[in-house]
């Protein structure tokens, strides 16, 4: 019995990680495709750099705020409208804090629709009374933790879709190909744990954005001529 529990979790969890999930994530770079016109993706180590920054950049901002949605053994409203409104504080580019709302508010609706027994519809009647914005990385760790998945879980899976995205937005633009990318997302996953090994148990007063050229790729993308992505 306790394989089989164990299997269905599993089967949550990878659903979770599909790329056919409809959250609304395939529509944004996350800054890539700005990078990609300003010319930073040339050389042969770029683009790796370039998904390396903005894994680091999320797991030491966005999973401090994963972290500290699972700190209290409740839903606290009063914490989340902190988080919400320190993370809107934080995003700077304008580009991001409108995708940061809008992938908020999709996850929210997929996520109540998903769980229903998890009283997230409660949390988005709360935030449309208050009128709190809905960043994504907020909501991802307080809809995860009401559905009953780990706060390890949570991490692990923020930044694989993050690495997800980021290289299926290459292959669109045209970097590299479908092989490749599949083998460069594989070869960050020990990255991946490494840094969410340095930010375990920090909450997200210690949230910091210390990769400047993401913000600015991101700036960049409303005023690109043409684009594949919202940004």
């Amino acid at each position: 019995m306790k394989n089989e529990v164990h299997t269905g979790h599993l089967y949550e969890l990878l659903h979770l990680a599909d790329s056919a999930l409809p959250a609304g994530s395939y529509a944004f770079s996350s800054g890539l495709e700005g990078a990609y016109h300003l010319g930073l993706l040339q050389a042969p180590t770029a683009l790796e750099e370039f998904v390396q920054s903005a894994l680091e950049t999320a797991a030491r901002s966005d999973i401090l705020f994963v972290n500290s949605c699972y700190a209290s053994a409740a839903m606290d409203y009063q914490l989340l409208g902190a988080m919400l409104l320190f993370y809107d504080a934080m995003a700077t580019a304008p580009a991001l804090r409108r995708a940061s709302n809008t992938q908020g508010k999709n996850w929210l609706r997929l996520l109540g629709d998903l769980y229903p027994q998890a009283g997230i519809d409660e949390l988005r009647r709360w935030l449309l009374d208050s009128g709190q914005p809905t960043h994504f990385a907020v909501l991802f760790g307080a809809t995860l933790r009401a559905a009953g998945f780990a706060a390890a879980e949570a991490r692990q899976l923020y930044l694989f879709q993050l690495l997800r995205d980021q290289m299926s937005a290459a292959v669109r633009l045209g970097i590299i190909g479908p092989l490749e990318a599949t083998r460069r997302q594989q070869g960050l996953y020990g990255y991946c744990s490494r840094l969410l090994e340095q930010v375990e148990g920090l909450d997200y007063t210690r949230a910091t954005r210390a990769a400047p050229q993401l913000d600015i790729a991101q700036s960049l993308h409303d005023h690109l001529y043409s684009r594949l992505f919202q940004s």
